[in-house]
């Protein structure tokens, strides 16, 4: 092989020298372009690796005005796989590859293949074998066992099929080159789709929920104006109604008194005149006297009875109507549960088609709580008014006589730190317990949920718990939890703050 090297670097023509071994008149060069006059500004990077100093000036001389695809060729030369390691890592883009299998070892060059496409993971660059002793390596086991483009032996490769060989692989490199590029290419568009598949996603969840919550807040709005307008009418009709029953109520004293002269005077006359005159005895007879002296302090009494509740009404409204306190205060809390359950009353009461529903109050020792009254007092009013329903829908379904349809009412303290000072407790719960119809698992996991009812068309809008656990969430930093079993009842617990320093309470408070 030496004295072939040295023959090919002697001789006078490089445009016909040979690789190994002269070629006929036949084998002329068509494979690729030589472009002598234009200078190429881009190239294929060719990495030599061989031990012998010959091979790659020859390989050079031979190639040297190959051009594939309007590029020249680059050549990178390494004089073992040592040297090889670091060269096709120091420049990724080489294309070919031409390989000495023995150098420093018998088998260097075919452990620089398994580091190439193994360690390095490069697939794309063609790796092309050449070796001087084939017997040692035989062409069938290398094939099969390494990752390698095509296996030559130096004494095959005229200048001819160096081209040939060439330009094959170089083809095959850029084909598989294109098609990476293509792959990163769809990868890339693939990519940019989902990205913009999700920001579309995510637009239609967001406009999803904008128009959720504009549904809510229109309902809201219109449940705060009826809340609104009934606590001004209710107001109202307090403050016309207190005005009269305050006269009567003050007034009535004064008529007890004045009948009380009146009787003892009449006493008076009789025991001083018992014998009047016979007109006088008709009219006494006629008008029953002495059973309207007994009869009128208790007539007076009744009246006092009567007036007494109506104040005790025209409070309880006002108490529930609030609108004199749209401010943060401390309230009592049994005080608002009182007047909801009075303004509820006619809904207990016995009926024609059924008993009297039994209200049980466990109240406890409870400290003013901080809160908005009137909205608390909506959030008892939603409650009570669903336990109510929840007992006449099961009471149309059972006997009377022995189903006793039953609400509780307890309120308790959750202790701070120090469970003997009620002024330390953080925390206290109010619950709302029926024994109504209760409710599935499928139903209680909706039950918050804006517009979602199981009344009949008509009776329920879907937002009286959606819109009182939002009182408690954001205007109290409470909680609103449901527990309930079927046929058997449901119990609503209200976990309430005694001083709430959420600063979203207190940004609505300055509102």
């Amino acid at each position: 092989m030496k004295s072939d090297f040295d023959d090919l670097l002697n001789k006078p023509s490089v445009e016909t020298v040979f690789f190994a071994e002269a070629i006929d008149s036949n084998d002329e060069i068509f494979f690729a372009d030589e472009i002598t006059e234009e200078k190429l500004t881009e190239s294929w990077k060719i990495l030599v690796v061989d031990d012998e100093a010959q091979v790659h000036t020859a390989t050079q001389i031979s190639l040297r005005k190959f051009v594939f695809e309007n590029k020249s060729l680059s050549f990178i030369n390494a004089y073992s796989a040592r040297e090889a390691k670091q060269l096709i890592q120091e420049n990724p883009d080489v294309a070919i590859i031409l390989l000495d299998v023995i150098m420093e070892t018998d088998d260097a060059g075919l452990n620089f293949v398994k580091y190439v496409r193994e360690v390095l993971g490069n697939q794309l660059v063609r790796i092309i074998l050449r070796t001087g002793q084939p017997g040692q390596v035989p062409e069938k086991n290398i094939i099969i066992n390494y990752d390698i483009n095509d296996y030559k032996t130096k004494t095959e490769l005229t200048t001819s099929k160096l081209y040939t060989t060439m330009l094959t692989a170089l083809r095959s490199f850029s084909l598989s080159q294109n098609l990476q590029s293509e792959i990163e290419r769809r990868k890339q568009v693939e990519k940019a789709l989902r990205i913009s598949q999700e920001k579309e996603y995510q637009k239609s969840l967001a406009l999803e929920h904008f128009v959720k919550e504009l549904q809510e807040t229109q309902l809201q709005l219109v449940q705060s104006e009826k809340m609104s307008s009934l606590g001004q009418l209710v107001a109202g009709v307090a403050h016309e109604i207190n005005n009269p029953v305050n006269f009567i109520y003050g007034n009535l004293s004064h008529a007890n008194d004045y009948i009380k002269e009146l009787i003892n005077m009449l006493n008076l006359y009789q025991r001083y005149y018992p014998q009047p005159e016979a007109e006088i005895v008709h009219e006494i007879e006629d008008g029953e006297l002495p059973f309207i002296i007994d009869d009128l302090p208790k007539l007076l009494s009744s009246m006092q009875l009567g007036i007494e509740r109506i104040r005790t009404i025209v409070h309880s409204l006002r108490n529930f109507s609030r609108l004199d306190e749209t401010e943060i205060k401390s309230v009592d809390i049994h005080e608002g549960m009182n007047s909801t359950l009075l303004i509820l009353q006619h809904r207990l009461k016995a009926k024609s088609e059924r008993p009297a529903i039994n209200v049980i109050k466990d109240y406890g020792a409870l400290p003013l709580v901080n809160c908005y009254a009137g909205q608390l007092n909506q959030v008892f009013m939603n409650l009570l008014a669903n336990a109510i329903d929840a007992l006449e829908e099961r009471l149309s379904r059972e006997d009377g006589a022995v189903f006793k349809p039953q609400i509780l009412i307890r309120t308790e303290v959750v202790p701070g730190n120090s469970h003997d000072n009620i002024s330390s407790a953080s925390h206290i719960l109010v619950t709302i317990s029926d024994n109504g119809v209760g409710m599935t698992e499928k139903v209680r996991a909706k039950l918050f949920t804006p517009f979602f009812t199981t009344k009949p068309i008509g009776k329920g809008t879907g937002m009286g718990l959606s819109i009182s656990r939002k009182i408690l969430i954001e205007k109290h930093c409470g909680q609103l939890e449901c527990i309930s079993i079927p046929e058997q009842g449901t119990q609503f617990i209200i976990d309430l703050p005694i001083i709430c320093t959420s600063t979203k309470l207190a940004t609505v408070a300055n509102a």
